[in-house]
């Protein structure tokens, strides 16, 4: 298969790949506690790898993805963000780069779910347009509607997800016993939602995934033709 990640393309690959479909996919996250059984990296590594199978169904670059956003800190091992300024400033030059490289269409996709980084990316889309280009900010989940499922932190939206795109991230036993039937509970365990280890499977994940690499990709086609692109 092509290459779709965009740090392993040599420079004749680039230019194919851009060709061919000139969309990049760039995944925006955190270093934040997600409870004790999934990574402090969790949110950069589901958008990641939804925008990996995206692109392996409907063509495009995977741009190297960022950890660094807006974030307050909650736990020790947890970044607290670069702040608006320094997040907007990256995130503009990120999608800036792109289109100078010859991408028509910058899809940002957060998987650190909250609205400033949405903004931030909606911010990195606008920069971008009159230069022949176009894009799309989105939180993972905004248009997902398979399921009744829905974001969350921590909880079974996330494990659901990673159980399917990264199950040798999640470790389910380190949970314990802790009581997620409660706030006081939830809130100490860093776990917001439905009990993941009552509610969250790999099967779910897979449906979820799906549902947003197809929303993604179809949108993403939309925007060339927008943009009046053809091969």
């Amino acid at each position: 298969m092509p290459k779709i990640r965009m740090e392993e393309m040599l420079p004749h690959e680039l230019d194919a790949a851009v060709a061919v479909c000139p969309v990049a996919y760039c995944a925006f996250g955190s270093l934040e506690w997600h409870g004790k059984h999934l990574p402090v990296g969790n949110d950069t590594l589901k958008a990641y790898n939804l925008l990996l199978l995206t692109a392996e169904k409907y063509g495009g670059v995977v741009v190297p993805p960022t950890y660094w956003g807006i974030l307050e800190p909650w736990k020790p091992w947890t970044n607290s963000g670069l702040g608006q300024e320094l997040t907007d400033a990256l995130y503009r030059r990120i999608f800036e780069c792109l289109v100078e490289v010859g991408f028509r269409v910058v899809i940002g996709v957060t998987g650190h779910d909250v609205p400033p980084q949405r903004e931030a990316i909606e911010r990195a889309v606008a920069a971008i347009q009159g230069q022949g280009a176009t894009g799309l900010a989105m939180m993972e989940g905004d248009f997902y509607d398979r399921t009744e499922d829905r974001m969350d932190h921590a909880a079974h939206w996330e494990t659901s997800l990673l159980m399917h795109l990264r199950p040798e991230l999640v470790n389910m036993t380190q949970i314990g016993d802790e009581m997620l039937d409660t706030a006081e509970g939830q809130a100490a365990a860093g776990v917001y939602g439905k009990d993941p280890r009552v509610h969250a499977s790999a099967e779910l994940g897979r449906t979820i995934a799906e549902g947003i690499v197809d929303t993604v990709g179809t949108r993403a086609q939309a925007l060339l033709t927008e943009i009046g692109w053809k091969p």
